[in-house]
This record gives structure tokens, C-alpha cells and sequence, in this order.
């Protein structure tokens, strides 16, 4: 992959996969997720100011079914944003995170600067 835009694709088809094999049919994955987890990952990684789109999308590739994953925890957690526990209709569900789950994200790299 080499652009952003594919590896959106990618992600977005893996992770539609990864929810159709729970029996669940979806048209599409809602995009807005897949953008979400992409930016969140990017954000953490703290890519040097003169990394190229190339460089990320090279970096955060080798994780690509993690992304996928990520979104499929998100996608999961629809109606319990912000929550680590949730119960409905006598269905109990609890949460590592509100958010992703870090065991998802924590092998992408983390570049820090120099100070």
C-alpha cells in the first residue's frame, strides 16, 4: 500500500469481514469509524514532522488487521460510547476501555522526540 486512501479500504473491508463472521450482514463499514481509529493510531505513533503519508502508511500497514480490529471494537461498543459497562435488554457487556482497547494499538510505534 502507499497512500492513506488504500489503506482506508483495506482496513474498512477487514474489518466488515471481521464482522460478517459473527453472523451480522453490513453493506459497508461505517467509514467514520474506520477514519477514527486511523487518526487515533497516527496521533499516538507521533510521527516525525518529516515522515511522508509513504512513510506512516508503511509504518501503520504491518498492524493493518489490528486496525481492522480496533474498529470492530468500536463498532461493538454502538450505543455505549464512553462506557466502560453496559447492559441491555438483560445483555451485560463491560469494556478493558471507553475507547480502543490498547492491547490493539500498543505495537505500533511511538517515535518521541529529543528534547
Amino acid at each position: 500500500m502507499e497512500t492513506m486512501n488504500e489503506l482506508t479500504r483495506y482496513v474498512s473491508d477487514k474489518a466488515k469481514q471481521y464482522v460478517e463472521e459473527t453472523g451480522e450482514k453490513l453493506e459497508k463499514f461505517p467509514i467514520s469509524i474506520v477514519d477514527f481509529v486511523i487518526e487515533y493510531v497516527v496521533n499516538g505513533c507521533h510521527f516525525p514532522k518529516h515522515f511522508t503519508e509513504r512513510n506512516m502508511v508503511y509504518d501503520l500497514e504491518r498492524g493493518k488487521s489490528s486496525l481492522a480490529m480496533a474498529c470492530v471494537d468500536i463498532y461493538a461498543k454502538s450505543g455505549a460510547e464512553g462506557q466502560t459497562s453496559h447492559g441491555e435488554n438483560g445483555v451485560s457487556r463491560s469494556y478493558e476501555s471507553s475507547w480502543i482497547t490498547f492491547d490493539l494499538i500498543s505495537h505500533f510505534p511511538n517515535y518521541v522526540g529529543v528534547l
